[in-house]
């Protein structure tokens, strides 16, 4: 006779009951809530930034990228010490930057790899305050050793939306404007 380790009152060793071929019944209820709750808790932090990553339209993507090559250029003409320059050009809705240690192989082939903007996003001005606004061609923001810049707007429109982004020389935030903002104004 094989006797298969259940005393007498039904229960096992680590006290849990035991069904039929020794196998323990199941799980508690607690055990099951707190797994849900943990679950819950997960997701309720999750969902918000998959959301924010995977369901953002392009004029936000233009606008965390601008906001974020700006402030690269600026660490890295500080880091490196040399001048860096975003170029964009309006015409063809592509920015890319060079630096001045660049041979004009190396900056005619970042032109080549510029980043282009999506869908129906434009850039429709470069403004400076001194030398006026441009809305065709290409406009050059130079990002200098010392860690200021050129003081400039730019312009970005999605046919729904207008957007403005103010560099300031010697401040490290871009500021963001929901709106069509001008030097002017």
């Amino acid at each position: 006779m094989v006797s298969i380790g259940i005393d007498q009152s039904g229960l096992s060793a680590p006290g849990r009951r035991v069904g039929i071929g020794r196998y323990p019944a199941g799980y508690t209820l607690i055990e099951l809530i707190v797994v849900v709750a943990l679950l819950g808790i997960m997701i309720a932090f999750t969902v918000p930034r998959l959301h924010n990553t995977l369901f953002l339209d392009d004029t936000d993507t233009v606008s965390r990228w601008i906001i974020g090559k700006v402030q690269a250029l600026r660490e890295a003409a500080i880091q490196d010490e040399r001048q860096y320059i975003l170029h964009i050009d309006m015409d063809t809705h592509r920015i890319w930057d060079t630096n001045e240690s660049m041979s004009e192989e190396n900056r005619q082939e970042a032109a080549l790899e510029a980043y282009t903007l999506p869908g129906n996003v434009r850039i429709v001005e470069v403004e400076f305050p001194v030398s006026g606004k441009y809305s065709s061609g290409r406009a050059d923001i130079r990002f200098y050793k010392t860690g200021h810049t050129d003081k400039v707007m730019i312009h970005l429109d999605d046919g729904a939306r207008k957007l403005s982004f103010l560099i300031e020389p010697f401040l490290a935030k871009t500021k963001l404007f929901e709106k069509y903002a001008s030097f002017e104004d």
